[in-house]
């Protein structure tokens, strides 16, 4: 149950072969700026090194110990400083495989806090640490193993390691006074090109905006999130128009081009073709699951 994906070029049209997939400790080397998103959750751990993350609107300074619920719909985006360690373990789940034979109350509890949190960070410690590292270790180990009843003991663990995190979300609340300026500042940015992707957004506004200078901006975003502002815009328009193509299968293309940000349909159906490698065309017709760019 481990995979390479999260670092692969060719996982753009990635699908779970199985209900989940367990990457453990994965230490390989990744570039930064791989915008990415998927139709499955997913529980990320960081065991060590200096990586930022974004993820939505979000910006977050990791540090090991972080534990991050992703809803994966949601563009999110790993910058490893250069030279640096980047070890993580990552859990894809499909929800609908976790809440089959649960009841209504189970699924509740164990799917809320992609749910309702949608992305979310919090910082494991002491005992809570040890635990999660543990049972992280153990299904990894079953996971390897030929032992009788193996799919079975791994879907218990994976639903008790649910069970828990559900149980530490009931009171977590995002931590904003570790934050520094220049996070504060993209994080302002980001959000700023999530409310208005779908408008005509240049990098004087976004400055302008942001009450600093075009040449700070570019430089500040850079330097936290290892692309630019306006790569991150493009990969945020164009992973709507995925959704929408998905979602929406009356809307023409045209429709979905103007409703994902782009002025001319040429432009549009350039840049997909340049991100997705297929055109708006054939991805509808294609059926293949959100994936990432």
């Amino acid at each position: 149950m481990t995979s390479s994906a999260d670092m692969m070029p060719g996982f753009d049209r990635m699908q779970l072969q199985a209900p989940f997939d367990l990457t453990y400790y994965n230490e390989q080397p990744l570039s930064g700026g791989q915008f990415h998103s998927h139709a499955f959750y997913e529980i990320y751990y960081f065991h060590e090194g200096r990586c930022t993350y974004l993820i939505g609107d979000s910006v977050f300074t990791l540090k090991p110990g972080d534990l991050l619920l992703m809803n994966g719909l949601t563009l999110h985006c790993p910058n490893v400083e250069p030279d640096s360690r980047y070890v993580r373990s990552i859990l894809h789940f499909d929800p609908a495989w976790i809440c089959k034979g649960l009841s209504e109350t189970a699924k509740s509890i164990l799917l809320d806090p992609f749910e309702s949190l949608r992305n979310h960070r919090m910082t494991l410690t002491g005992a809570n640490r040890d635990e999660f590292e543990g049972m992280l270790a153990d299904i990894h180990r079953l996971s390897a193993s030929t032992a009788g009843f193996r799919q079975e003991r791994m879907t218990l663990r994976i639903l008790e390691m649910m069970y828990i995190i559900a149980d530490w979300c009931q009171d977590a609340v995002q931590d904003q006074d570790s934050i520094s300026e220049k996070e504060r500042h993209v994080q302002h940015v980001v959000s700023f090109v999530e409310e208005h992707y779908m408008q005509d957004l240049t990098l004087e506004r976004i400055a302008r905006e942001m009450h600093i200078t075009k040449h700070y901006l570019s430089s500040l975003f850079k330097e936290v999130t290892g692309t630019t502002v306006f790569k991150y815009l493009y990969h945020r328009r164009i992973n709507q128009a995925k959704i929408l193509l998905r979602l929406h299968p009356h809307l023409s293309i045209t429709e979905i081009s103007q409703a994902a940000g782009f002025k001319h349909l040429a432009h549009f159906s350039r840049m997909f073709k340049a991100m997705v490698g297929t055109t708006p065309e054939y991805y509808r017709r294609s059926g293949e699951e959100l994936s990432l760019t």
